[in-house]
């Protein structure tokens, strides 16, 4: 899924929200966006099992560890503005040749699932509303693959966020 259909997912799931939040992308080599997100906001990482689909040689692939980062500010007085992140993989058959990434493409409903979590974040965190008790929710549980993780093809591991480092 694009950048364009996470959007479509972010004005769906707030769109009853009191202010205009928007949703905005961080490409992996803004580096000095990057450092100013880090610095002045909150993330929310999650981890799932996505599709890759390498546009130079048409291989596809299936990861478990596949990982977004959902950027928001620390307080409400600043933007109304989320920023989201994708970690990608590099393709086995095109990695000798380039340092291209290829981003995760997530299934619809785990996009969702990840952008509800975020706006339910949102009441309690810039709206006062109560906290949630803890739920045993698996919004963030790995699905079982069998293959292995090869750290110099993850772009987390090379960040240094990867859970697998």
């Amino acid at each position: 899924m694009s950048f364009i259909d996470w959007q479509d997912l972010f004005d769906e799931v707030f769109e009853d929200c009191s202010d205009n939040w928007i949703l905005t992308f961080l490409h992996r080599n803004d580096m000095s966006q990057y450092e100013n997100l880090q610095k002045n906001c909150v993330k929310m990482t999650r981890t799932g099992y996505a599709h890759f689909h390498c546009k130079k040689c048409s291989k596809t692939w299936s990861s478990a560890k596949a990982q977004v980062v959902l950027y928001h500010p620390k307080s409400k007085t600043s933007s109304r503005k989320v920023t989201l992140r994708f970690y990608g993989q590099q393709c086995k058959r095109c990695s000798n040749r380039n340092n291209h990434f290829v981003d995760p493409e997530f299934e619809n409903d785990k996009m969702k699932s990840y952008l509800e979590t975020l706006y339910q974040k949102f009441g309690w965190y810039y709206y006062g509303d109560e906290r949630p008790e803890t739920q045993n929710r698996d919004i963030n549980k790995e699905r079982q693959m069998n293959g292995p993780h090869v750290k110099e093809l993850c772009e987390a591991c090379q960040s240094g966020c990867c859970e697998r480092i």
